[in-house]
Parts: C-alpha cells; sequence; structure tokens
C-alpha cells in the first residue's frame, strides 16, 4: 500500500527549525545538505528545505509517497490516463540530491506530492552524472 513518507517544508532557516523541533519535541536530526535538514520522529521524515526564492512561501511544500515495485506500474498508468503523468523533478535542474524523490506529480487540486520507491543511493548516482558527463565531453573516434 502506497504510504506518506515525508512532509516538506520550506524555511527561511532549515537548522534554527530543526534545532526547534529536536529541542521541542525530541525529533532526530537525520540529515543535512546544502542548507536543508532532516528530521524523524521514528515514523514521518520532515525535510525543512531552505527558501531558495524571495517569493517562495514559507511553509508546506509537498508530501511524498512511497510505493512498492508492485504498485508503481499501476499508479503510473493511471496518472497518465487522467493526463497527469509524473515527470522527474531533476529535468527542472541537475539536482541529484534529493534522495527521496524519483518524479513528481500533482493531485486533482493541483497539491505536488514526490514519488519514489525508496531512498536512493545518492553517491552512486553523483557517480554516474559526473561519468555522464565526461562521456559527453569527449570527442567520439
Amino acid at each position: 500500500m502506497a504510504r506518506i513518507q515525508h512532509i516538506a517544508i520550506f524555511s527561511d532557516d532549515p537548522a534554527k527549525l530543526a534545532e526547534f523541533y529536536s529541542r521541542i519535541y525530541g525529533m532526530k536530526i537525520t540529515g543535512e545538505s546544502q542548507g536543508d535538514v532532516w528530521v524523524t520522529d521514528g515514523y514521518m521524515d520532515v525535510a525543512l528545505i531552505k527558501r531558495k526564492r524571495e517569493g517562495a512561501p514559507q511553509g508546506l511544500h509537498h508530501f511524498g509517497i512511497t510505493l512498492t515495485d508492485e504498485e508503481k506500474p499501476f499508479v503510473y498508468e493511471e496518472m497518465t490516463k487522467l493526463g497527469m503523468e509524473p515527470t522527474d523533478p531533476r529535468a527542472d535542474g541537475n539536482n541529484t540530491d534529493r534522495p527521496f524523490v524519483e518524479d513528481k506529480g500533482l493531485d486533482l487540486d493541483g497539491n505536488r506530492f514526490d514519488l519514489t520507491i525508496g531512498k536512493r543511493d545518492m553517491e552512486e548516482e553523483k557517480k554516474l552524472s559526473a561519468e555522464k558527463y565526461q562521456k559527453a565531453l569527449t570527442p567520439a573516434k
């Protein structure tokens, strides 16, 4: 069964917000990268994301749904039938630093969500991305 695995909150100071959740609610800080911080209560992960655009609203930005390998084809097929085919958010820029997202989508009301089947190996993806980049720069023989 698909599960909501995380929520993401935009913040001007993710580290300060993480310290608040940790100190007041006992949440555990599980990671930090590029100004973003992840915390968990052991059930739900919360991505505290540094607000990068001045006009971007603070607060809840999206939630993440984890699918099983078996569910993924059905979910994608049904969304595509509705004209709502999921897309790769990394296509918006070369941002491989998103371990819990493979694709993104919108629900019928326009609420954004991420889709994944689990945590990606970020080091492996960075290596493959660098190899692909090098290959593109290498002239054909």
